[in-house]
């Protein structure tokens, strides 16, 4: 029963959601869509004008890149004009790092092609190349940073790189919800090899150090995530040996992560432009947590846009749509 049988149910009605566009944001709504229709200027000039340092740009670069994937040729045709641009270089690094994950796809690295993982690393090579670039030309922005720590996934860069890269991004931005998001990704165990204790170790830290009503703390929902996909994943264990351990490894975490929730979301808080993000990801930590009330106040809190990881991994719109058809059960 539960996680390890149910399915979703079919038809589920998936009109008014959004994946993987997390933002309540109307500028950056207006700009995706003229940078979709090819209009990168409109694009260019609202990263121009978005404060530095901020998950505000964290965010705005991050839509834009989406936006512009399949475009990255005419970016690379402006920065010939503008060379040292850094807006325009973390435009374009960005969006290359998007182009890149979009040829290796999802699937298991035994799933991919040699041919594909080449050309994966021939880009993340040159969205490294053109972050660095953006790194000269704005020494105080954390976003190339953040980005960066994509690329050194990919390329499976040393741990010890890794880590220098999400330290730098925070001298830069401490409050950076990108850099930890993307730091639980890099110790997650599918692409770290480390064990799941490392990764709980981090987000505990993280918590504790993050101001009440910092969005930070839902840096405990992330990690809960992934340790949940970890141990629901498991095919070289009996379902009885998954059960017990995913009621030792998720469930017995229920009373952190409720913690971590009442932390954040208090009366005193500033809201914050991460806040769509992270009431998808908590919404979704606290579902498996059987935590349904609470997950659903948060899944409610997302209008709507939620973002393939972690809803991705039980169908993304289909996946939510129906929890929230359950009524999270």
């Amino acid at each position: 029963m539960g996680i390890f049988s149910r399915k979703a149910a079919p038809g589920v009605d998936v009109s008014g959601l959004t994946l993987d566009q997390a933002w309540l944001d109307a500028d950056l709504d207006a700009a995706y869509a003229a940078v979709r229709r090819g209009d990168l200027s409109t694009g260019l000039a609202l990263l121009k004008v978005t404060p530095a340092n901020t998950n505000l740009r964290s965010i705005r670069a991050t839509g834009l890149a989406k936006a512009a994937v399949g475009r990255s040729e005419q970016l690379e045709l402006r920065l010939e004009a503008y060379p040292k641009d850094p807006d325009l270089l973390l435009w374009y690094g960005q969006t290359l790092v998007f182009e890149a994950w979009a040829v290796r796809t999802a699937q298991r690295a035994k799933d991919v092609s040699a041919q594909r993982f080449t050309m994966f690393h021939d880009i993340l090579r040159t969205a490294a190349e053109v972050l660095q670039g953006a790194i000269v030309s704005a020494a105080d922005d954390a976003v190339p940073w953040e980005v960066l720590q994509w690329a050194a996934l990919g390329l499976q860069a040393e741990l010890e790189d890794k880590a220098e890269i999400f330290h730098a991004a925070l001298v830069r931005h401490p409050g950076s919800y990108a850099a930890h998001t993307g730091r639980v990704q890099v110790l997650a165990k599918k692409w770290s090899g480390l064990e799941l204790a490392e990764l709980i170790e981090f987000g505990d830290g993280v918590v504790e150090r993050a101001r009440p009503g910092s969005v930070l703390c839902t840096i405990a929902a992330n990690v809960f995530n992934e340790v949940w996909l970890e141990i629901a994943s498991d095919k070289e264990r009996t379902k009885v040996e998954r059960m017990k351990r995913y009621a030792s490894g998720v469930t017995a975490r229920r009373p952190q992560l409720l913690a971590a929730r009442g932390k954040w979301w208090n009366d005193g808080r500033t809201p914050d432009p991460a806040d769509v993000s992270a009431n998808g990801a908590m919404a979704f930590a606290l579902k498996w947590a059987s935590a349904k009330r609470e997950a659903m106040e948060h899944a409610t809190r997302t209008e709507g846009r939620i973002e393939s990881v972690p809803w991705g991994y039980v169908g993304g719109l289909t996946g939510f749509a129906d929890a929230l058809t359950r009524q999270m059960d």
